[in-house]
């Protein structure tokens, strides 16, 4: 930073309150400005549009275009956490794509605008000043206070700056410094700093039922968090769309079958399952009654099976019978039908599935 000759303490000060200045001033840029683009993703990005549901299906699709066999399993094992990093995969991609240049038309408003603001306020500090006879720690008051609103601006001792009596060049001194302040700006800089766009999606999209269905592990699509069951004067958790009980390893008791059928046609048969791994067998119709598990959720008796699972299925089976060691045989074999299911079918189905 280069400034003008005159009272080496004036200008150490203004180089000391320009520097203050210049990460305030990033600061509150960097914050004001993750929230203009959360917003603009929340209007503008399919997969943070809408609802609940059209987040799940953007992360559905995401892991079958990726098919890696781990990334499924996180997301079975813990479909919050994983539906974070795919919020903060996906504004990692944008800002550094198509984000990039309109990082920068966010910026400079921002930073014209609090300019503007330092500006006026080194202007009425000095003006206050010179017209009440006051001295340097008059100045720093009303300069201070001036921009609280929009700055936060660490204190300054006045006793190591008593000789600072010219506020004319002070305030030259600090309009000069105030050119280069915007100089290191840029869409990584978003990073370092209280709110970030990521986690104000996460804040605003994630903050809903995570509960899961108790056989295939399917996410409850209620938006409130912590809701209360049916019984407590709520609802139940539900989702439309169930799966194979298989991707989370439900298998045939005393066996190493995988429990194939989809627990939403389970529901609709006669069978029976052992409830925890417990040896008290439950008909499935009567889910609800094999404990607090599976007494909150409403599964309603459906033969429709989404072939996008029956696809993940297909795919994965040497991963999951690896994964949980059991088998895709015996009441677990797969049908011919499902292995004919496409890439492109499965995507298909999620689109038609999630209107």
């Amino acid at each position: 930073m280069s400034f003008c000759k005159g009272s080496s303490s004036a200008v150490v000060l203004a180089e000391l309150i320009c520097e203050k200045l210049k990460s305030s001033m990033t600061e509150a840029v960097c914050n004001q400005t993750a929230i203009d683009i959360a917003g603009d993703m929340k209007c503008n990005v399919p997969a943070f549009k809408e609802n609940r549901l059209n987040l799940e299906k953007h992360v559905l699709q995401s892991l079958a275009e990726k098919r890696e066999f781990n990334r499924y399993i996180k997301y079975i094992n813990d479909p919050k956490t994983y539906t974070e990093t795919f919020i903060r995969e996906e504004v990692e991609n944008l800002l550094h794509t198509e984000y990039k240049d309109k990082c920068n038309s966010f910026f400079r408003p921002k930073i014209s605008n609090i300019q503007q603001q330092i500006l006026h306020a080194l202007h009425e500090a000095s003006e206050t000043t010179r017209e009440n006879n006051g001295n340097i720690n008059m100045w720093l008051q009303e300069f201070t206070g001036s921009i609280k609103g929009e700055l936060t601006f660490a204190t300054i001792d006045p006793q190591n700056f008593t000789d600072v009596n010219n506020f004319d060049f002070l305030k030259e001194e600090i309009e000069t410094g105030l050119n280069s302040i915007s100089a290191d700006l840029s869409v990584n800089k978003l990073k370092w700093f209280r709110l970030r766009p990521d986690e104000i999606l996460i804040d605003q999209l994630c903050n809903c039922c995570w509960e899961t269905c108790p056989f295939c592990a399917a996410v409850c699509t209620n938006t409130i968090k912590d809701h209360n069951s049916a019984k407590d004067g709520g609802v139940d958790h539900s989702t439309p769309f169930h799966r194979s009980p298989s991707v989370k390893g439900f298998y045939h008791m005393h066996t190493v079958e995988m429990c194939l059928s989809f627990c939403t046609t389970k529901v609709a048969g006669d069978e029976s399952f052992y409830s925890d791994s417990s040896d008290r067998s439950v008909p499935y119709k009567q889910y609800r009654s094999a404990g607090p598990r599976y007494e909150t959720w409403s599964i309603t008796p459906d033969l429709y099976q989404m072939c996008y699972w029956q696809w993940v299925v297909c795919t994965f089976q040497k991963e999951f019978e690896e994964h949980y060691k059991r088998k895709y045989d015996g009441k677990g074999r797969i049908p011919e039908g499902w292995r004919k299911v496409t890439l492109d079918e499965a995507l298909k189905n999620l689109e038609e599935m999630y209107k």
